[in-house]
């Protein structure tokens, strides 16, 4: 397959993705992501891979791992970790991959970053096998913290978290499964990812678990294609 060249220029309308960034934005291994995916899983399809640290897990338990990256000089050191990178902008650059060229895609914290994320993930699908996988993490703009704010009149952006700068569409779980219903994804399974304090499992006993989602900061989702 061949690689794009490795530019230090962004893609149009996409530089908002790449700066200010603390030092770890590209470098998580995700090993909660990584525990979601089945081992009968052969080939995988990472997007938003970062400098492939997953991957570079993924490989080492036997799986054939391709991956997808904006930033040129990320992409560029996920090359020694993965079998495949393909630098670009997912939401205009043509994918180099064949339709149902993939057991799994997982998308770790990418999706709220697209414009148009249901038509990507429809586009995506096509890249399944039959009963392929979908796995993803995704923010929960539910989550308490930015209730909060809101009443406060902030709407707050940061480097990272929550309220990532990068951040152009907001999910809650309910339309994260909207998602993927429309990319013809069933969502199979999910993961609520917060700190369960005592005081927190006192509540969610005394809600009867109706407070978690506003607890959670993020969701890991995996679906299964129809």
């Amino acid at each position: 397959m061949t690689q794009s060249s490795g530019s230090s220029t962004l893609p149009s309308g996409a530089s908002v993705q790449d700066g200010n960034r603390p030092d770890t934005y590209y470098n998580s291994e995700r090993q909660d992501v990584a525990d979601l995916l089945p081992v009968s899983a052969q080939r995988v399809l990472e997007i938003g891979c970062g400098e492939g640290h997953l991957g570079r897990l993924l490989k080492s338990r036997g799986h054939y791992v391709a991956g997808l990256e904006l930033v040129p000089e990320v992409a560029e050191i996920a090359r020694g970790n993965m079998d495949e990178v393909f630098c670009g902008d997912i939401e205009s650059a043509a994918m180099p991959w064949q339709p149902a060229s993939f057991d799994a895609l997982i998308m770790a914290d990418v999706l709220e970053h697209m414009v148009d994320p249901w038509r990507i993930l429809g586009s995506l699908s096509r890249l399944l096998a039959p009963g392929g996988f979908a796995i993803a993490s995704v923010p929960n703009v539910q989550n308490y913290r930015v209730i909060r704010n809101l009443i406060r009149g902030r709407w707050e952006y940061t480097n990272s978290g929550l309220m990532d700068c990068g951040h152009v569409r907001f999910f809650t779980y309910a339309e994260i499964v909207r998602l993927f219903d429309g990319a013809g994804i069933e969502v199979v399974d999910r993961r609520c990812l917060y700190n369960r304090t005592l005081i927190r499992r006192i509540l969610l006993a005394l809600s009867f678990g109706k407070i978690e989602p506003y607890l959670v900061r993020q969701y890991l989702v995996v679906g299964k294609k129809r």
